[in-house]
């Protein structure tokens, strides 16, 4: 009996000889939680910062808590708990947050063309997540920017996600607050902050100018006024390092 060969057709050898198709391109939900990871190492120690300074401040646990999720800032959050604090009015420290939350005005505009065009809930829920790590976060991947629907479902589920660890970081500072030992410089924690978010920001004549230019108003207000002595200097900052940028321009 004879046996016959039967040779693979061309198509079968190019298939076998032809290297493996590339993996599945990761969707905007994986790069949600791939960014989310990366992101949590920083906020998740500075959420349960801020809970022991306001624990240590007394300003109240429960509202703290509730600011930490409708403010969704640290650092205005931050402010605005020194200044309660200290027995600052409430328009004073509402024109503090604003203030130290300026900034969010450019993030939004450099955000807008990935909000153009989208549903209605999306542009006014979205908002809320705007923050610098969402913000660094989303423009770090310019081709879900141009995809309106994959930048929706990256946004929404790094944004909802991101806001459950800081408020459980700030709840969890809270909890903690009162077991740590009652120590004279815990309420230096808030300070710390703020010179620790401010020094990386020190890389240009117009941001140094701002820092130091604070950093001896503010001082000085505290002496006369001490619920103005953060917006004091907070405005003067601004307006030296806008004064310097122009020259320097």
């Amino acid at each position: 009996m004879s046996t016959v060969l039967t040779l693979p057709s061309v198509e079968t050898r190019r298939a076998t000889l032809a290297p493996r198709a590339a993996t599945t391109a990761p969707g905007p939900t994986q790069l949600a939680r791939t960014d989310l990871l990366a992101m949590s190492s920083t906020m998740i120690p500075f959420g349960i910062a801020l809970g022991v300074t306001v624990s240590a401040l007394r300003v109240g646990n429960g509202a703290s808590v509730a600011g930490g999720v409708l403010m969704y800032a640290g650092a205005a959050q931050l402010s605005a708990t020194t200044m309660l604090s200290n027995g600052a009015a409430f328009v004073a420290v509402v024109i503090s947050a604003v203030i130290v939350n300026s900034r969010l005005l450019l993030y939004g505009a450099a955000l807008e063309p990935a909000f153009r065009g989208q549903p209605w809930w999306f542009r006014w829920l979205g908002i809320h997540f705007i923050i610098d790590g969402s913000f660094v976060s989303a423009m770090a991947r310019p081709a879900l920017m141009a995809d309106r629907a994959g930048f929706r479902r990256y946004w929404m589920h790094f944004g909802v996600l991101l806001l459950g660890i800081w408020a459980s970081s700030v709840a969890l500072g809270v909890l903690l607050g009162p077991v740590l030992p009652s120590l004279p410089h815990i309420g230096l924690i808030g300070l710390a902050l703020f010179v620790s978010m401010l020094m990386p920001r020190l890389t240009s004549r117009p941001a140094v100018t701002a820092a130091a230019t604070a950093a001896v108003v503010g001082p000085l207000t505290t002496l006369l006024v001490p619920s103005l002595g953060i917006i004091a200097g907070a405005c003067a900052g601004v307006a030296a390092g806008t004064l310097t940028a122009g020259r320097t321009s």
